[in-house]
């Protein structure tokens, strides 16, 4: 009843912001002219708005002139200071937290969370979970189970903290939404040690009625299926008994907010123990009221969700919205319909293959083309001005006079011996139809460019049950994905026939060697939603990494000519 209500008064409060951004989505240009005015107008007394005159812009051409397009590190002397406690530096109004996220180096970035900020990025999920729930009604019968990560890893020198953007919004939602809508206690993400935060997240999610399972990352939710397989016995023993038996001992503050989801439950654990006995224990037969599962379903994404099916049967899986800790790119209107989030920022596109050019073009919203490919730049409210998040977005279409985006690749993740150009976008396509057409289910994969004894590509793969392949599918799906290659990308079909690209190679990855890279990575503190593996030619700490877990060459190294 009361869920009911709550569901019901979010419908209410949003239809106010739905409509005035139906009406803008009509003409995003006066939308997003007025958002850029509003962020300048609001930052001219900052060091960076004096430098860059925005007392004086009054356009969007003016803002252009006056602003160079910037990365991270052109930016990061700014926020350096910034972190440093120097106030107004980027914004007249200092940041009060900083994200943390995955750079281009072994640093993580530190991106600058102000007030309004904030209220950008609340604005979209708003508009994305009032579509969400349009377009999945069965989701008011149950509560959500979200991942996420804590909002204060650390603090700067000036004592400002840092963390995941995620926590931060998590830990301060109304207390009736935290109650009755996304009950997990926000102490399970303070967890330390990832295998016992797993358990602890199942055990709970085991007495709930599960509606909605919303977490950026596709591999953590794999990731969590498989340790609900994996300590199935001793989770039913748990509710049976009301306890809680994670593999390394819990905080006493995670004890007591957990405390009153510990009820034993006898009929609850006979009816998960009867679903062990018949081979029926997963999540759409535990949470029959499962309405949509929530995730990144696109680009190198994707090749996750291929034992999707087994969890979760028929249950819908919606693509998340686009975004990252700098910015919310789009807002979910609709199944496969990601709308430019033209209220939360303001944004200029890049031809894709113009980025590097002396000038290149910079376009509005309403200047894309369908089907075309585009770095998107951002202006937040946060401090990032013409910011290049350096990743590639396709038009799929217009929402009335705004683009639809559809995530594509981190630019620059090309790979060219001879002029080929792969992309990690057709290598995961790629692998995916390889890997479905030989009934081989692969945990994962990545290429790997190799310059000797002449150019070739090596696939590194990790196969799903953790047996060795054998040399009865490893040459095939080597053969399988050379094939798949030539069909998406007509250069590289061009330098395999002429010689210029030898032979694929198939690798074999140790049992295991992806779960024990992301607690690696966990161990250092990147939050289980940045663990994202390049399919393609990874970093240079990635490939050493899994090189080290290469079974051996003799066994394992098989060309596509292997299996001819």
């Amino acid at each position: 009843m009361i869920r009911g209500a709550l569901y019901g008064l979010f419908s209410l409060i949003a239809e106010k912001k739905i409509r005035r951004l139906i009406d803008a989505s009509k003409r995003p240009s006066v939308m997003q002219r007025q958002k850029l005015l509003d962020i300048i107008g609001r930052n001219s007394s900052s060091e960076f708005g004096k430098q860059h005159s925005f007392g004086s812009i009054g356009s969007v051409e003016e803002y252009q002139r006056a602003v160079p397009m910037r990365d991270y590190e052109q930016l990061s002397p700014y926020i350096e200071r910034c972190k440093a406690g120097e106030k107004s530096v980027l914004t007249a109004d200092d940041p009060f937290m900083f994200a943390t996220t995955s750079g281009t180096t072994a640093n993580p970035k530190f991106i600058p969370i102000t007030r309004d900020y904030i209220e950008e990025f609340r604005l979209a999920s708003v508009i994305t979970g009032y579509h969400l729930l349009k377009t999945f009604p069965r989701m008011s019968r149950g509560v959500t189970l979200s991942v996420v990560s804590p909002a204060e890893e650390g603090r700067t020198e000036s004592g400002v903290p840092y963390g995941a953007i995620s926590g931060q919004l998590f830990q301060h939602e109304p207390f009736l939404i935290k109650k009755y809508i996304s009950p997990i206690p926000y102490e399970v993400f303070l967890i330390g040690d990832c295998e016992s935060r797993y358990y602890t997240l199942l055990r709970l999610a085991l007495g709930l009625q599960l509606s909605c399972l919303y977490t950026l990352n596709p591999s953590t939710i794999t990731l969590l299926c498989r340790r609900l397989q994996l300590h199935a016995d001793r989770l039913i023993d748990d509710v049976r008994k009301g306890k809680i038996s994670p593999p390394a001992a819990l905080p006493g503050s995670t004890l007591k907010a957990i405390g009153g989801f510990l009820s034993p439950d006898g009929a609850r654990a006979d009816k998960l123990a009867a679903l062990l006995s018949a081979g029926q224990f997963v999540p759409h037969r535990i949470w029959p009221e499962l309405a949509v599962v929530s995730c990144w379903t696109k680009a190198a994404a994707s090749f996750y969700l291929a034992d999707f099916p087994e969890y979760f049967g028929s249950v819908p899986v919606s693509d998340i919205t686009y975004g990252a800790s700098e910015g919310r790119g789009t807002v979910f209107m609709g199944p496969e319909q990601q709308m430019l989030a033209i209220q939360s920022h303001f944004f200029e596109f890049v031809p894709e293959d113009e980025i590097d050019a002396p000038n290149p073009n910079f376009l509005l919203a309403e200047e894309v083309e369908v089907g075309k490919c585009y770095y998107l730049l951002f202006t937040t409210s946060g401090g990032l001005y013409r910011y290049n998040i350096n990743d590639v977005m396709k038009v799929t279409g217009f929402f009335n006079g705004t683009p639809l985006l559809e995530f594509q690749y981190k630019g620059g993740n090309i790979s060219s011996f001879t002029g080929e150009k792969i992309t990690e976008f057709q290598v995961t396509q790629a692998m995916r139809t390889a890997a479905e057409c030989l009934g081989v289910k692969l945990r994962f994969f990545t290429v790997i460019p190799q310059f000797r004894p002449e150019p070739h590509y090596e696939v590194w793969v990790e196969s799903a049950s953790g047996a060795c392949l054998g040399s009865e599918f490893s040459g095939p799906l080597a053969r399988a994905f050379d094939e798949e290659m030539r069909k998406v990308n007509i250069e590289y079909a061009t330098k395999r026939t002429s010689g210029r690209l030898a032979d694929i190679i198939c690798r074999q990855l140790s049992p295991d060697s992806y779960e024990s890279f992301r607690k690696h990575l966990v161990s250092l503190g990147i939050a289980d939603a940045q663990v994202k593996v390049s399919h393609l030619n990874p970093k240079t700490e990635v490939r050493e990494y899994f090189q080290e877990r290469l079974l051996r060459k003799s066994t394992t190294e098989l060309s596509v000519l292997s299996s001819i």
